[in-house]
């Protein structure tokens, strides 16, 4: 018996090494995630905090540290009084889950108008609006404007109803948007989701003191 006694100390006398001299796990491996689409955080004052980033307080320096370099910017214009500046971030992962981001940023009217003067000529949207591409002198001067909206498009297509329900609960109102589209809305977060049977589902996310409800909802008691 004392042979095998003899081993399993030599064993265990390595595995404890073995332990003790291992390098610490990387703390960003360990962490508990506060990034996920549904972990949304709501404020007094009426902001949120989604993706780590403060709606309406982060800049767009602040989002490019979480999400990378922008791949593009444009203005899009709705009518010659309303327009958004847009930076398009493309592929983002968030440990497993692939996105395609998008962010608002706070300008005024006339700000975007010079910045659509100073830009190539106008595209169509899949909106309807025209798109504007800013040139690259204006790109690189955006860094500092405040993010007020991130759009969020998942990379895995044909996410069900069910999925959503899971993950933010029974939505306070819903709008057919066609046959194929309903939107679901949730103000008390400042979230609106697009589930489309033929196209991508898309999250929006606004501070709930500035979520507007559109017309002709179906409101939940």
């Amino acid at each position: 018996m004392k042979t095998p006694l003899t081993i399993l100390a030599i064993v265990a006398l390595s595995l404890g090494a073995m332990y003790l001299f291992a390098p610490d796990p990387d703390p960003e491996l360990v962490k508990a995630r506060t990034d996920l689409p549904w972990q949304i955080t709501v404020n007094p004052d009426g902001s949120s905090r989604v993706f780590d980033i403060d709606l309406g307080k982060a800049t767009l320096s602040d989002a490019q540290g979480k999400f990378g370099p922008v791949e593009n910017y444009a203005v899009f214009v709705r009518d010659e009084n309303t327009s958004d500046l847009e930076a398009y971030f493309g592929n983002v992962m968030f440990g497993p889950l692939k996105a395609k981001v998008v962010v608002k940023l706070a300008a005024s009217e006339q700000e975007k108008k010079e910045l659509v003067a100073r830009g190539g000529e106008r595209d169509s949207s899949p909106t309807g609006d025209w798109k504007y591409t800013l040139s690259k002198a204006d790109q690189a001067l955006q860094a500092h404007r405040l993010v007020t909206t991130i759009s969020y498009v998942p990379g895995t297509r044909g996410l069900d109803e069910a999925f959503f329900l899971e993950r933010f609960g029974k939505p306070a109102a819903t709008l057919q948007e066609n046959e194929d589209a309903v939107s679901w809305f949730y103000p008390d977060r400042g979230l609106s989701i697009l589930i489309d049977d033929n196209g991508r589902e898309v999250l929006e996310y606004v501070a709930p003191r500035d979520f507007l409800m559109p017309e002709g909802v179906t409101v939940y008691p």
